[in-house]
């Protein structure tokens, strides 16, 4: 490894660091401190565990912490797209930021494997953003014949897929509704569910509702 590739690799992963403490994690708990504690010592170390190459499992231990202190599915999407913005060629430099990619996409799998989903819509935007997440380690993976990394990889998508889908299924889709004027809460639930004990679902969807006694004219509810 050259200087050059050295410094550029370095400057990758504690790109990546700084990226994983600002993915929505809750700073002020223990877990968040952990995270600061690992992120801070792999960076103080980086040139050494760049050098050497083993840098691999403290940056997977401070994914994990980040996990563990509430970073949120965006929040490491944010990270997966800082080491993929890497675009230097040399093998040294993509080494980390492909390894750091595929411990946010572990990282993803795992976030949204613990996320309560309330409709399809939600889920079907999940999944769109898994499936184009996925979608450049994976090419990078077969561009290397990699088959190792690629199999790996192609499995944790295929899961994801399965367990999204299976979620997805039972859940009730969000529509659109309109009426020529504002109404009650209550009222509206009833008009469109025949039901007014739906109002605090219908009330959930519609996060503009400046008072209940004056529902929009038009929103979204659950059908169903």
């Amino acid at each position: 490894m050259t200087f050059a590739q050295r410094r550029v690799a370095v400057a990758a992963l504690k790109a990546v660091l700084d990226a994983l403490l600002a993915s929505g994690v809750d700073a002020a708990s223990q877990d968040g401190a952990t995270l600061r504690q690992l992120c801070g010592a792999l960076s103080a170390d980086a040139v050494g565990q760049v050098q050497a190459g083993t840098f691999g499992p403290p940056l997977r231990a401070c994914f994990t912490a980040a996990t563990a202190a509430g970073a949120t599915f965006v929040g490491m999407d944010r990270v997966r797209q800082t080491a993929q913005a890497v675009t230097a060629p040399d093998l040294p430099v993509q080494r980390v930021a492909q390894i750091a990619a595929r411990l946010a996409l572990t990282e993803m799998v795992n976030i949204l494997a613990g996320t309560v989903f309330t409709s399809r819509q939600d889920v079907d935007a999940a999944l769109a953003r898994m499936n184009l997440a996925f979608a450049p380690a994976e090419d990078f993976a077969a561009g290397r014949f990699d088959n190792t990394a690629w199999r790996a990889l192609t499995a944790l998508h295929a899961a994801c897929v399965r367990d999204l889908t299976a979620r997805g299924r039972p859940l009730p889709r969000l529509v659109s509704y309109s009426f020529g004027t504002r109404m009650p809460l209550l009222t509206l639930a009833n008009r469109l569910f025949g039901d007014a004990s739906r109002a605090e679902q219908l009330l959930a969807e519609n996060r503009d509702v400046v008072h209940p006694l004056f529902m929009p004219a038009s929103g979204n509810a659950f059908s169903g």
